[in-house]
Parts: C-alpha cells; sequence; structure tokens
C-alpha cells in the first residue's frame, strides 16, 4: 500500500511540473518571421558601360544638348568646362571651352580635369585613351533619332547626377510640356516631306528631323533609307506639305514639281535658322519649335481659305455677268 502511495505522489509531482513547463512555453514570444524589404537605394547606377557609385562632382560636357539637360536639370553648378558650340544657357559661356567631340582640346580637358566628360557624337579612340589616362571617364551618349530617345536621355542624366530613385519623376517634369506640345500638334497637317536641299535631299522617320515632324503629320517619304528622292517620286508621293529651310524656296525646284499639291496650294513651311538649331540639337525647348510651326500652319490655312473664299466669289460675279 505504501509503495502505491508513493508512486501516485510522485505521478503528481510529475504532472504538476509538466503543466508548468506548459504554461512557461506559451509565454515565450514565437520569433518574426517577417522579412522587411530592404530600402532603395539611389546608387550604383548604370549608364551605358560606365556604372556610378555616386554623382560626379564636376563635368564637361561637349555637347550642346547635353549642356542643355544638365543645366535644365538642375546640375549646371556641377560644369566647369563646355564645347566651342555650347552657346545656351547664356550664363553658361563663362566656362572653359574644351573644344568639340570632332577636335576635342585633350590639353585643356587634362587641365580642367572633370571627372566626367559626356558627348553625344563620337570621339576619336587615342583621344579618349589620353583622357581616361588623366583621370577623367568618358561618357558617349548616342544621338537620339526619335522624340523617344530624347526623353530618355533626359532619363539617363537625370539618374547619373541624381540618383536612381527620384529621375524618373525629375526628367518627367523636364519633358512634359514638349509631350504637351506634341499632342497639341497631333494632326495639324496631313502628308509631308522635310526637302532640306533644291536636289531634294529629305528628313525620313529614321532622322530625328523627320521623327519630330512626323508628330504633326504623316512623313511622304516614310523611314526610306534614300538620302534624296527623285522629282519622279516626290511628284509620286505628292504630299500635302512641304516643309523647307528657308533658304530654299519652291522655285528652286524644278519646274515638274509645279504639279505638287504642296506648291499649288503654297502649303510650305520654312524652318529658320533658330528653328532648325533646335531640332538638331534636339532638347525639351522644341517645345517653342511647336508652337512656331504650328503658327505658321494656322497663317498658311487662312491664307488658303482667303483665296479659296476670294475664288469662290469671283466665280459667282463672272456667273451673274453671263
Amino acid at each position: 500500500m505504501y509503495r502505491l502511495l508513493k508512486c501516485i505522489f510522485a505521478a503528481v509531482i510529475a504532472m504538476t511540473m509538466l503543466c508548468g513547463c506548459t504554461e512557461i512555453a506559451e509565454e515565450i514570444p514565437l520569433p518574426n518571421t517577417e522579412t522587411t524589404a530592404p530600402e532603395a537605394q539611389p546608387y550604383p547606377v548604370q549608364a551605358g558601360s560606365l556604372l556610378f557609385e555616386q554623382a560626379p562632382e564636376t563635368v564637361g560636357s561637349l555637347s550642346p544638348a547635353v549642356t542643355e539637360i544638365i543645366c535644365e536639370l538642375g546640375y549646371g553648378n556641377k560644369i566647369i568646362g563646355i564645347s566651342s558650340y555650347c552657346n545656351y544657357p547664356e550664363n553658361i559661356s563663362s566656362k572653359n571651352k574644351l573644344g568639340s567631340a570632332a577636335n576635342p582640346d585633350v590639353d585643356a580637358i587634362i587641365a580642367a580635369a572633370p571627372e566626367l566628360l559626356i558627348s553625344m557624337s563620337p570621339i576619336a579612340k587615342k583621344d579618349i585613351t589620353a583622357i581616361e589616362a588623366a583621370g577623367t571617364r568618358v561618357w558617349i551618349i548616342a544621338p537620339p533619332s526619335t522624340a523617344e530617345e530624347m526623353y530618355n536621355c533626359y532619363y539617363d542624366i537625370a539618374a547619373v547626377f541624381g540618383g536612381s530613385i527620384d529621375c524618373a519623376d525629375v526628367a518627367e517634369n523636364a519633358v512634359e510640356p514638349l509631350k504637351k506640345a506634341f499632342a497639341d500638334a497631333n494632326g495639324a497637317i496631313d502628308s509631308y516631306v522635310y526637302v532640306m536641299s533644291p536636289d531634294l535631299a529629305v528628313a525620313s522617320d529614321a532622322t530625328f528631323a523627320g521623327n519630330f515632324f512626323s508628330h504633326f503629320g504623316t512623313n511622304a517619304a516614310g523611314d526610306t533609307e534614300e538620302l534624296s528622292l527623285s522629282t519622279e517620286k516626290l511628284i509620286e508621293l505628292d504630299p500635302e506639305w512641304l516643309i523647307f529651310p528657308d533658304y530654299m524656296s519652291k522655285y528652286e525646284l524644278s519646274e515638274e514639281t509645279a504639279v505638287l499639291s504642296a506648291v499649288k496650294n503654297n502649303r510650305i513651311i520654312y524652318l529658320d535658322e533658330n528653328l532648325m538649331e533646335r531640332i538638331e540639337r534636339p532638347t525639351s525647348r522644341l517645345e517653342t519649335a511647336v508652337f512656331d510651326v504650328l503658327s505658321q500652319i494656322e497663317a498658311i490655312e487662312n491664307e488658303v481659305t482667303a483665296s479659296d473664299s476670294e475664288s469662290e466669289v469671283t466665280a459667282e460675279s463672272d456667273t451673274e455677268e453671263e
């Protein structure tokens, strides 16, 4: 009997201890299995073949468009040297002159010692080697052939100088007015051909100039790889509009082109030197170029309408006299 009571007592103690352990275990907090996403970092940034661990403190630009874009994005204070062709914004003219992409002043570049040198045109390999040996990195940006590629230049430059986190917003703020201007221009004209010289050199859709005007209407020259059209081909295309540099006139074309709809209706847009420069050095300042072209189109259409009305009045008068 004594042994039985002893066993029961031992069992009761064991159960009490087991319950106590269970309660203690319930009070132990469970490990936190939730994972926190790592915070986004602005760098490193990849631009072309270059990797940037941080923003460059100083930069030289051998491209007028690049110089303008850097200033527009708010990083103009980092520019310490420019090409001999950079003329906008006006306060940039006091910077060191570094030559051009075709003829870089290597000695001046090495003396200025920018962390980064940017160009939209090729630089001779021997010059790049000398510049990089002196400690300056060289970034060659492919020149844009479309407005979309130009927007991408803004994004890339904003990322290099401001980091990847905010670059999209910064770049979008810069190009948004131009995008709206292009939207306003959509459908302003029908078909067109941009004739750049009397021998009928034309801007196809494969060029930035051709792409620029494609926001107004349809480029009759399309994406042809031909540098020029024959008179017969231009007559066959018969665009509703012609676009000329302002040093040209329709009278410099062959007599056969008199049958063109654009010539008969005098629907010819002329590009002055400022307009041509903005198209050749594309930045968001093209917004003003868009509105300049739209103003010409409106004026021409008003003249055509007035001429048609005058012709109708004359015809009615002749009929009455008969």
